[in-house]
């Protein structure tokens, strides 16, 4: 079955999910040294900015210029306009960039996919849910648009992995993909791996190998030692540059261990990851804490930056996190 035929079966399924916007996704056509156009698409996607995309590619076109690729920054939106500008990407064969700090999630996941070649910086953040309507909610017709998406997306060469976790997210969640999730799907990946500093600790002690993610076994590795004043500095700057310029933080106290937690939040290799400072009621800190989660938020692992030994925790239906191994 042919993509057009993917895109007609979305409109029908959606069309009454869409909503009209004033505003349009902004469209930037730049030359590059070799003559060649790239559009920069950023905002979110509205109806109407498909033929934005193809008016643009005309005026290029009409001046003797060739538009080789998108540079995507989009947290998504119209999932059927999405599915038309990824229609015309695939059409004329251009390729897809997400670059340094931008995002593309959601709807701009296809366009994204539809790339003839795809790139993505190592600081980007690209994810995918499933569909909503209007108000955000789950209904019989937004599954149903979700199915389309996912069939558009194999077509497009999407893993299998990747579209399971599309169809099985809310649209009120969002799954970011790793590094290697976008490699599997034929993405070149530019830049530098984002990397923290981290503390030296020597060998690694024997029970923090098994059950630890490689993050946080590299993080015992480090020959030059680093304070955790520099550490939290480095994830503070890391979670404002993959939340739109605004650190991702927390704040949270147990009465019943006279504790208060504080927290910055923060993609480490494509892992979702959080630094914690535990304070008594007087001020002093008696823990800190790096912890990676598993995909669904639920299951952390976290080593403590003094000692380097670690634990796993687990949250229950109340969002209380308890301690169950070692």
């Amino acid at each position: 079955m042919r993509w057009g035929f993917w895109v007609v079966s979305l409109g029908a399924t959606i069309a009454f999910l869409s909503t009209h916007r004033a505003s349009a996704a902004d469209m930037k056509p730049s030359a590059l040294k070799d003559g060649r156009i790239v559009i920069s698409i950023s905002g979110e996607i509205v109806p109407g900015d498909s033929d934005g995309l193809k008016a643009a590619i005309k005026v290029a076109n009409d001046a003797g210029k060739f538009v080789s690729s998108i540079r995507l920054n989009s947290p998504g939106g119209n999932l059927l306009e999405g599915a038309k500008i990824a229609d015309a990407v695939r059409f004329a064969k251009m390729a897809t960039n997400v670059g340094q700090g931008a995002t593309c999630a959601s709807a701009c996941f296809l366009v994204f996919a539809a790339g003839e070649t795809k790139f993505a910086n190592y600081t980007a953040q690209i994810g995918v849910h499933g569909a909503s309507d209007e108000n955000g909610a789950e209904t019989v017709q937004s599954n149903a648009a979700t199915v389309s998406m996912a069939k558009m997306a194999k077509e497009l060469g999407v893993p299998s992995a990747i579209i399971g976790r599309m169809v099985v997210t809310p649209p009120s969640e969002m799954v970011w993909l790793s590094p290697a999730d976008l490699q599997s799907m034929g993405t070149t990946m530019v830049g530098k791996p984002i990397q923290l500093p981290v503390a030296s600790a020597g060998p690694l002690a024997p029970q923090t190998q098994p059950g630890a993610p490689m993050q946080l076994q590299q993080a015992t590795k480090a020959s030059a030692p680093v304070s955790w004043k520099d550490f939290t500095n480095k994830a503070f700057e890391l979670s404002r540059q993959q939340n739109g310029g605004t650190p991702k933080t927390l704040r949270s106290c147990q009465p019943e261990e006279r504790t208060c937690a504080t927290g910055v939040m923060f993609k480490l290799d494509g892992t979702d990851a959080i630094a914690l400072t535990r304070e008594n009621l007087d001020g002093k800190i008696v823990e800190r804490e790096l912890c990676t989660f598993n995909d669904f938020g639920d299951v952390r692992t976290c080593m403590d930056w003094d000692s380097k030994e670690t634990h796993r925790d687990m949250k229950d239906t109340k969002g209380v996190w308890t301690k169950v191994s070692n």
